[in-house]
């Protein structure tokens, strides 16, 4: 008998996740260097102070993954449901707020903007972005590389946290760092040492949402990014005595489907990802929608008042 057909009559629940060879000409490290043709771990950001002022993209979700991950997708065990276990969902009702940051991937496609915005979701992934965005938190913006040019499909983020919306969303004190590393901690269950990582570091752990569980394994890696604060947004107040605002690490993950289940919706469960506190905090908004509403325009009117 065919081995997949005992397979389907002995298991018929049972789904494997697709392990598909990396794309043409894709280095064995799971994602091409920007640098390499002319792009940068930089991203560009608008209207800062000095002008010029960028941000560290300091995550990469490498080719190495199963393929499933890297569609961006709230199925099958996609993107949006990876970034779901890690405790992180879309912005605040849908609605994107604050500027685009523009990153050059060295694929070809030129300066184009983020992909989109994650938001820590303080334990509910249906509205708890709103709370993010008004009392801060840790989030990541994230482009694909797959441009002609360098088609890996890779996912590059870009990491920090931030304070709340009555301090203008500033970063914290070595909030770039410190937002990389929350992630791997959610990750890891455990708390990442940040002042004592080097290009030798590396974690693995489990996470899940909605019946996908995931096994990722972190590499932290130097060459990419430069260890600066000189040009980086923010950087009066996010580096630290002794330490620069960006540390010029990149943390690379490599993440694998370990179970699934495609029956059911991936936005109708909260993550079960390890290490709660590492996103702000890990209660669960008790909040009706007009409730959540409001909260999240005194929180806007409040931060443009400011401005």
């Amino acid at each position: 008998m065919n081995t997949l057909l005992l397979l389907s009559i002995v298991a018929p629940g049972l789904s494997f996740a697709t392990h598909e060879p990396l794309r043409r000409d894709t280095p064995s490290q799971g994602y091409f260097d920007p640098s390499a043709n002319g792009g940068s771990m930089l991203t560009t950001v608008a209207d800062t102070s000095p002008p010029g002022q960028q941000e560290p993209i300091n995550m990469i979700i490498s080719a190495n993954s199963d393929s499933a991950v890297l569609k961006d997708t709230n199925s099958e065990g996609g993107l949006q449901t990876y970034f779901n276990s890690l405790g992180f969902a879309g912005e605040c009702l849908g609605n994107h707020l604050g500027n685009d940051q523009q990153a050059d991937l060295g694929d070809g496609n030129g300066l184009i903007n983020q992909t989109g915005v994650m938001r820590w979701d303080y334990g509910d992934v249906q509205t708890g972005t709103c709370r993010e965005t008004v009392d801060g938190g840790n989030h990541f913006r994230y482009w694909v590389q797959n441009g002609s040019s360098a088609d890996s499909n890779a996912i590059f983020m870009a990491a920090s946290y931030e304070l709340p919306a009555s301090s203008n969303h500033d970063i914290v004190v070595n909030g770039y760092n410190l937002g990389r590393d929350y992630i791997t901690g959610n990750i890891t269950g455990s708390t990442i040492p940040t002042e004592s990582l080097s290009n030798s570091s590396t974690f693995s752990g489990s996470t899940s949402f909605n019946g996908f569980n995931y096994s990722t394994s972190i590499q932290y890696i130097s060459g990419l990014l430069p260890n600066t604060s000189s040009g980086i947004n923010h950087n009066l107040t996010v580096a630290t005595d002794g330490q620069n605002a960006v540390d010029g690490l990149v943390a690379v993950l490599t993440v694998k489907i370990t179970a699934t289940n495609t029956s059911t919706s991936s936005n109708s469960s909260s993550s079960s990802g390890g290490g709660s506190s590492s996103g702000g905090s890990s209660g669960a908004l008790a909040l009706s929608m007009p409730a959540m509403l409001s909260l999240v325009i005194a929180g806007l009117l409040s931060f443009y008042t400011t401005l």
